[in-house]
């Protein structure tokens, strides 16, 4: 019985040169006497055989690959960003596991938020309305200015709580690499004017006032 390295299609072994290489031939392959050894070298595997899956596989007397844990997955395709030497995964899941138990009040939070920004965008505007104000120029333009930022405030609100929202009931939803184009969607999503379109309202920024003269 020994040890190999395999991602089951090649193993590591030697070339022509006696150098590591990756290997078809089981003869040709590195046999390791116990699966710590191995586990060792392939901790420090030659960087010309090392964007392979490898993996330590028991071998018996005329048996080939008997982990069936290996066999239940087939062969990989391709490195995942999770095996980045600089990647560590225990951190990435404590923070992963932080943000999720959170975020049923991350959400609370957000709709509290885009509500005050309602409120505080409708007294504005009744402010503005009420006849009894009588608002200069300058005194408009702050308001107006104002006015822009709670409702850039408020969509920021809203964009975080639907994205948050895609994954608070569904941890799977995680798992799908769509939801990445679905959360650029909610931060690029256009306005669909009601009857005002920006032709509409460019026309009424840019008009001047009509100004009548006295005889």
């Amino acid at each position: 019985m020994c040890y190999v390295l395999t991602d089951n299609n090649f193993f590591v072994g030697k070339d022509f040169r006696g150098r590591p290489a990756a290997v078809t031939a089981r003869e040709k392959a590195y046999a390791f006497k116990t699966g710590v050894a191995a586990d060792n070298f392939l901790r420090c595997v030659p960087n010309n055989i090392k964007n392979y899956n490898w993996r330590v596989c028991k071998l018996g007397e005329g048996d080939e690959y008997i982990m069936p844990e290996i066999k239940k997955f087939g062969n990989p395709t391709k490195t995942t960003n999770l095996e980045d030497e600089n990647f560590d995964i225990c951190s990435f899941f404590t923070q992963a596991i932080q943000v999720m138990s959170q975020i049923d009040r991350f959400i609370a939070n957000m709709i509290s938020n885009e509500q005050i920004a309602d409120m505080k965008i409708l007294d504005v505007r009744h402010y503005i309305r009420d006849n009894n104000h009588r608002l200069s120029a300058i005194q408009m333009q702050r308001l107006g200015y104002y006015l822009q930022d709670l409702e850039k405030e408020r969509y920021e609100y809203k964009s975080k709580r639907l994205i948050a929202g895609m994954f608070a009931s569904n941890i799977e939803a995680l798992k799908n690499k769509d939801n990445i184009d679905k959360m650029n969607d909610v931060l690029t999503s256009k306005y669909r004017p009601k009857v005002l379109d920006d032709t509409d309202i460019e026309y009424i920024i840019n008009k001047k006032k009509d100004i009548e003269f006295i005889a």
